[in-house]
């Protein structure tokens, strides 16, 4: 779905809301749900994000995540909570696409936050109320139609579930492996992530795949892997990573034998990287890895041979 098609859509569903009233409306079968969810808001010292589970209840058919924001808006009942998020919000609607991302569209006093800090808290708890829901991946604000702007000056764009500030996270130094200029070797470059202290193999892993996915910092090197490719899973099984990709993978592949290889080389090299790790079998969509010249239906080695030196 296009982001401007998107908007007009929720610029429909504004002037719906302001027609209506952002309440859902009763009813006549008696036909409602009930379910308790979990509201982020700031701590009193607006340090960190505390939660709060709350009951709502909306008609079935109804927009559940504009019911859900529309009582974080509403602020805590809590003692020893923050609300960073202007009551006098509008939610005008929601629209969940089939790969998880969620597009919100909001009024223009959203945006009307008192500091930096008030900011990232308020954007968070949006972010990770939406997506305790687990169809939700990702979470895009708009501001009356447009692109919430970071301090940075540029769109946020789509935001995963963020992390607490300074709460239960650490730095930690990987090592990722993306191609030379010319396609014959993988070479390292190490990037330090922020990750949760108790973090599993597996989803350690899924960050190091995402981080190759976004590509190198350094200039001269090359990404491996076609932007738009989501990791759909990883597990373990005794020294075997098993990741499975998005058709991304194939689709969007620039095909050929040297290329083929940087791929395949870069995602085992990376992964090889953590101990526990010795071989990686890679699927797309449950199925084996196919880019153009290989079929790879077999867990696959670390090659030092195409490591540059």
């Amino acid at each position: 779905m296009g982001t401007r098609w998107a908007r007009a859509l929720l610029a429909v569903l504004a002037m719906v809301s302001l027609v209506t009233g952002c309440a859902p409306q009763a009813p006549t079968g008696g036909d409602i749900i009930t379910e308790t969810v979990t509201l982020y808001y700031g701590d009193q010292g607006n340090e960190k994000m505390l939660t709060e589970t709350r009951s709502v209840s909306y008609p079935r058919g109804a927009d559940r995540y504009q019911v859900v924001l529309q009582e974080l808006v509403k602020g805590p009942r809590s003692e020893g909570l923050r609300a960073n998020i202007s009551p006098e919000t509008r939610v005008y609607g929601t629209i969940l696409q089939e790969d998880g991302d969620l597009l919100v569209d909001v009024s223009q006093e959203f945006a009307r936050f008192p500091g930096s800090i008030a900011e990232i808290i308020g954007v968070g708890s949006v972010v990770n109320t939406l997506t305790q829901f687990p169809e939700v991946r990702r979470v895009k604000i708009l501001v009356e139609g447009e692109e919430l702007i970071g301090p940075s000056g540029q769109p946020r764009g789509f935001m995963e579930p963020l992390p607490n500030p300074g709460e239960g996270t650490v730095s930690r130094d990987i090592t990722l492996y993306f191609g030379n200029r010319d396609a014959t070797a993988v070479v390292a470059e190490t990037r330090t992530v922020s990750i949760p202290a108790d973090i599993q193999l597996p989803d350690l892993l899924r960050i190091a795949v995402e981080q190759l996915i976004k590509g190198p910092r350094n200039q001269d090197l090359s990404p491996t892997i076609p932007p738009g490719t989501r990791v759909l899973s990883v597990s373990v099984e005794e020294d075997v990573a098993h990741v499975d990709f998005s058709q991304e993978m194939h689709t969007q592949h620039w095909g050929g034998a040297a290329g083929e290889s940087m791929t395949v080389q870069s995602i085992v090299n990376t992964l090889t990287e953590f101990p526990d790790i010795r071989r990686v079998l890679m699927t797309v969509e449950g199925q084996p890895l196919a880019i153009d010249h290989m079929v790879l239906d077999q867990p696959v080695g670390r090659s030092e041979d195409l490591a540059a030196k």
